[in-house]
């Protein structure tokens, strides 16, 4: 079970390399009718904008997890997480995983990476990610909040991913929630990313994500999440 579960998790790191965030952090929304110095905030549920995000604090039965990305990534990620959640065995210092579940075929999954980029801006990097994530025909955003961060750019989304996805648990329909970062961090641009996915069928797990990804937190900084569908 542990080995199967450990290559769920190292087949969510390969497309989490080309999806990935890091540095402190400030949230600032777009002003649409301002002049040409500003930032931008982009909210949709599919096809239609979604409104405000979703603010939480620590929900009931959860407790704070801290994972720190080692001096390479010096950034400390956190968000909330059960008891019932078991670290990754085989995580290094970019990369840090959790798991829950009875059966490695169907397990939830919680992924966390760093890695350094090499495009041109952290908006270039978050576009890509947002362009590559749900790439296959049957997989779609149900919501994504978009916008900067003092050094860079962040999305926020809510997702399901097909069977065909490199990213799907065991080859079955996922529901896939994350944040993907992009900034300057000591003069390199990286980013940083949390990844939450379960089987599309484990409504339980989908209603605890809703939760735990409103409390993601980078340097203490909490990236915004979208409204949820």
């Amino acid at each position: 079970m542990i080995s199967r579960s450990l290559r769920t998790v190292a087949a969510g790191a390969v497309l989490s390399l080309l999806l990935s965030g890091c540095s402190v952090l400030q949230i600032r929304t777009e002003d649409k009718d301002a002049g040409p110095i500003r930032v931008g905030v982009d909210e949709t549920a599919g096809p239609e904008p979604t409104e405000k995000p979703t603010d939480a604090g620590i929900p009931e039965g959860m407790s704070k997890q801290t994972v720190n990305l080692g001096d390479t990534c010096p950034v400390d990620v956190s968000f909330a997480l059960g008891d019932d959640w078991t670290a990754g065995a085989g995580d290094t210092e970019r990369f840090s995983s959790f798991s829950r579940g009875q059966s490695s075929l169907d397990s939830d999954v919680i992924v966390v990476d760093c890695a350094e980029e090499f495009d041109d801006s952290a908006q270039s990097v978050v576009d890509t990610k947002r362009k590559f994530a749900f790439g296959e025909q049957d997989s779609q955003v149900l919501a994504e909040r978009v916008g900067a961060l003092s050094a860079g750019s962040y999305w926020s989304y809510q997702g399901e991913l097909g069977p065909t996805e490199i990213l799907a648990i065991n080859q079955q329909a996922t529901v896939f929630y994350g944040v993907e970062t992009a900034f300057k961090l000591n003069g390199r641009l990286v980013s940083v990313a949390v990844g939450m996915r379960t089987p599309k069928t484990n409504a339980e797990a989908a209603e605890d994500f809703k939760k735990m990804l409103p409390t993601v937190t980078i340097n203490g900084e909490k990236i915004p999440a979208p409204s949820f569908r």
